[in-house]
């Protein structure tokens, strides 16, 4: 597919045929997805998901993450790295309702017990 930078779209149509008229703001957010390359450097993976780059390439080696292999470097998947985000955020959003239902639910409050001793175990083995 071919995108002119330059032409900037004044409505969207959805897939049952209605039309929603886009903003400036709007119309530029549509341009940057886009125009946004499908394959991202480890770099460029690293910032959408907020981690360093060593991260992003022990995940690709622990095959967290799949990457298409140009030579000597890595790209991964924009879809994947998305993909990924979106697993972490609801993780985190769980392990919140987890620990704001241990404070009510005693099934829960031993299942964040149990959590917070590995990780504490993690911690330690890590320091050693």
């Amino acid at each position: 597919m071919t995108v002119d930078a330059e032409a900037q779209p004044s409505s969207v149509v959805f897939t049952d045929g209605s039309r929603t008229d886009l903003t400036t703001e709007q119309a530029a957010l549509v341009m940057s997805v886009l125009c946004a390359p499908q394959l991202l450097s480890p770099n460029q993976a690293a910032e959408l998901l907020g981690v360093s780059r060593p991260m992003v390439m022990r995940w690709i080696a622990e095959g967290v993450l799949a990457d298409v292999r140009t030579g000597s470097h890595h790209k991964v998947p924009r879809t994947q790295v998305l993909a990924l985000r979106d697993r972490r955020a609801e993780a985190g959003r769980a392990a919140v309702r987890a620990v704001r239902a241990a404070t009510t639910d005693p099934d829960a409050a031993r299942t964040v017990a149990l959590a917070q001793a590995a990780a504490a175990l993690k911690v330690a083995a890590r320091d050693q």
